[in-house]
């Protein structure tokens, strides 16, 4: 088989397989890199529910996931009679979910599995690190469905986005998105490694900066909440921890002073389009503390809801608006 993705992601791990939308190709792509990563130990496991024939929400069919003996799997105690391989329990995580305490498991045979992990991104860093200490070579994560669920993909290392006909029936909009998305997972840290440390040493929910580092004192009201007019008429930096909404950043493009905003990462960035142009227009500057990457774009030009676009003029445009590789999931075989 012609490897397409693992010479994309090359030694990354964690590799978080993302969509934009329910039916993107996530499932698609994880298998495809599962097949292409097959000499290695691969530890799997899910944000949501995956390897179900049929998906719960819009009940339209899903790929199976089929795994290799020794392979490692996180799922939850409810999805055990459902994964058709012979297992053994290597490790409880103490993660519960409604369907049962999460657990790792070793494949001993070859066969199809279901996954229900972790939902929370904070929960990911631990089980990936029990994996690597059961001998994983490689961490393969499936991600979020929905650009503003991202935040709860967990992205490390690096990852796979994939977009798709699913996400909206113009396809101009779902390349608009698609580059939206990948301009976000561009943002990167503060040049200044004095501003980098202090932004590092933030443990609130917000801060205040001069480009220098120096701290700067919040204005807040009586609930914790910053005074936005009563900011400094000086240029700035603010760290915002949470996530970063339309309604922030158009509040903050009304400031009229020079003003960086740093995000966690790009998963916490749920901004539209329309309120990030308008941020940076009026000289806003979008900054991150934890820069993350996508290896690449898989592209389905296949909607599961019964529209499709032109395969070639699909990813000829996704080509045209990104500077990422672009792989057809459809055509090329994912």
């Amino acid at each position: 088989m012609k490897k397409l993705l693992a010479p994309l992601v090359g030694d990354a791990s964690p590799v978080t397989v993302i969509g934009l939308c329910k039916n993107a190709g996530k499932t698609t792509a994880m298998r495809r890199l599962m097949v292409e990563l097959g000499e290695e130990c691969l530890g799997l496991t899910s944000v949501g529910r995956d390897g179900e024939a049929t998906d719960l929400v819009t009940g339209t069919e899903k790929p199976d996931l089929y795994i290799k003996a020794g392979d490692l799997f996180a799922t939850a105690r409810g999805m055990m009679h459902l994964c058709d391989v012979t297992m053994e329990v290597c490790a409880l995580t103490g993660v519960m979910t409604p369907l049962g305490e999460v657990a790792v498991f070793r494949a001993l045979s070859d066969g199809y599995i279901q996954l229900a992990g972790p939902s929370a991104a904070g929960q990911l860093p631990a089980l990936a690190q029990q994996f690597a200490q059961l001998g994983a070579a490689r961490v393969i994560i499936d991600g979020a469905a929905g650009r503003k669920s991202l935040a709860g993909a967990g992205v490390a290392g690096t990852a796979l986005l994939c977009t798709g006909a699913s996400l909206d029936r113009d396809m101009e909009l779902v390349v608009a998105e698609t580059a939206h998305t990948c301009r976000l997972f561009a943002c990167k840290r503060p040049e200044n490694p004095a501003l980098c440390a202090a932004l590092d040493g933030c443990a609130g929910r917000f801060a205040l900066f001069r480009p220098d580092g120096t701290a700067l004192e919040l204005p807040v009201d009586e609930s914790g909440a910053p005074r936005w007019n009563k900011f400094p008429r000086e240029e700035c930096v603010f760290w915002a921890a949470g996530g970063i909404t339309d309604p922030l950043l158009k509040t903050l493009a009304r400031r009229g002073a020079p003003l960086t905003l740093v995000a966690a990462d790009a998963t916490h960035i749920l901004a539209g389009r329309s309120a990030l142009d308008l941020f940076t227009r009026t000289g806003g500057t979008l900054r991150v503390r934890r820069e993350l990457s996508i290896a690449a774009v898989g592209a389905n030009p296949w909607s599961a809801y019964g529209w499709h676009f032109d395969p070639e003029k699909f990813i000829t445009a996704l080509r045209r608006a990104l500077s990422l590789p672009v792989v057809n999931v459809k055509e090329e075989g994912l």
